[in-house]
């Protein structure tokens, strides 16, 4: 069959900046299917402008989380208008299917993973297999609702081929720099058990699964030499889940000799207690740390359920500079007893920490997390879009919608607009790290407006 994947856009501050990278999860989903046969489709509306023609499809399958879920509802119409068939999967619809199926109108929905779910359920719209054998799906039958069990995780994710990137613009994914450096992104493990209150990376207990060190170091030279990029985004939930894995695959990295510069995802807990790790990493050209430091406040911390206290954050992050790899620290706004006095000292200790780049986000409960199943009474909105960390979406005991926002614009100008950091921006073009004056600018300028 002939079938379109398609991931809508997000016009959230993030892709402002320029943080737009390749659908690596259409991709894979792509790979199995290609393989089985069919003609496949990939269209990213963060990078491509071409008017979209349904002609010639089958099947349309869209990939949306909760920000983009409205999006994807409008592209679905026109689908459904030209007579295809939608599937719709990704985090949000994984857990929203009723409303999905019942109240949106989409065909199907494919629940968590989607390799082999998708491939079953094109089989069964070629009448090659009944819908009610499909683990993992969602969908209406003679007008009720019906959701077929779970599919089991993919255990061996090394089974999976990779994904499609012959199928994509990767010429267009330029946007991402680091060390100077075109950067492209790589996932090497899937999971987090580590059940952080608001994390959309663990609620689907599927457990931690990850892939053979050389096949990941294989990777790496494929987008090396075959699409000349020599910056990698490690985008596993946690890549650092496993201390001995990380060495490895940095000890195999410099083993093969291989000039790349990259950056992953890791917790703070993990950094403060791994030198060894750490000092490989180093060596092998990790230059980028992304950590969930989020409060200086205990209480919150305990709240998010992260189990580890602000002085370790410290650590962590001198640990760090210590082996010239830069923090990207993250920090959260929004939990439900802060006050904002509480949000204040955080910003205070951001700033006296002085990682290499701060995100400062609001507190966004996505369906499915435990936050959401907690607090669905407090939320203020059901407008999907508003769900992209920047938005108040739940009301604070201490703390209004406008001057959650008011803080966030503060949080983000106190950190960036100060001396040492204006230098700091000014030179990244020559220092080839940190973050640019101009994207500075863009972000605070997309906060006032919003």
């Amino acid at each position: 069959m002939n079938i379109l994947l398609i991931y809508p856009a997000s016009d959230n501050a993030f892709s402002k900046v320029g943080f737009i990278l390749p659908p690596l999860g259409l991709g894979y989903v792509a790979s199995v299917l290609r393989n089985a046969g069919h003609k496949i489709k990939i269209y990213d509306f963060n990078i491509q402008s071409d008017n979209l023609n349904f002609d010639d499809f089958d099947i349309v399958g869209i990939s949306a989380n909760t920000s983009r879920h409205k999006m994807a509802l409008q592209i679905a119409r026109q689908a459904q208008k030209m007579g295809l068939k939608v599937v719709m999967g990704g985090p949000h619809v994984t857990f929203m299917d009723k409303e999905t199926i019942m109240d949106d109108g989409i065909d199907y929905v494919v629940r968590n993973e989607g390799e082999e779910t998708f491939l079953e359920l094109v089989n069964a719209i070629e009448g090659e297999k009944e819908l009610d054998d499909i683990k993992g799906i969602s969908y209406k039958k003679n007008g009720q609702f019906k959701r077929n069990p779970d599919r089991p995780a993919i255990r061996d994710i090394d089974t999976i081929p990779l994904p499609a990137r012959d199928l994509m613009a990767m010429d267009k994914y330029i946007t991402m720099e680091m060390a100077k450096r075109k950067i492209t992104s790589i996932i090497t493990s899937r999971g987090c058990t580590l059940d952080c209150s608001f994390c959309a990376s663990s609620f689907s207990s599927m457990g931690w699964r990850a892939r053979r060190v050389d096949l990941v170091v294989n990777e790496i030279e494929l987008l090396n030499n075959k699409y000349g990029f020599s910056g990698i985004a490690f985008l596993d939930d946690n890549f650092t889940m496993k201390p001995s894995r990380t060495i490895g695959i940095s000890k195999e990295i410099i083993k093969r000799g291989l000039d790349i510069k990259w950056w992953c995802f890791s917790r703070v807990d993990t950094i403060a207690k791994n030198e060894e790790m750490i000092k490989w990493m180093s060596e092998s050209g990790c230059r980028h740390i992304f950590m969930g430091i989020e409060s200086v406040n205990q209480d919150v911390l305990n709240s998010y359920n992260k189990k580890y206290s602000a002085d370790k954050a410290r650590q962590a992050v001198e640990m760090l500079r210590d082996y010239k790899i830069e923090t990207m620290a993250s920090f959260i706004f929004g939990d439900i007893k802060e006050t904002k006095n509480m949000m204040l000292e955080t910003i205070k200790y951001a700033k006296k920490l002085n990682p290499g780049s701060a995100q400062f986000t609001i507190l966004t409960p996505y369906p499915g997390t435990r936050l959401y199943n907690e607090i669905k009474d407090r939320l203020i909105t059901d407008d999907w879009d508003k769900y992209d960390c920047m938005n108040p979406v739940m009301r604070l005991d201490y703390v209004s919608p406008k001057e959650l926002k008011e803080i966030l614009f503060y949080a983000y100008k106190s950190f960036y607009i100060r001396p040492s950091r204006i230098i700091t921006s000014f030179l990244s073009s020559i220092r080839g790290k940190g973050v640019k004056i101009g994207k500075v600018k863009k972000l605070i300028s997309t906060l006032r407006a919003t």
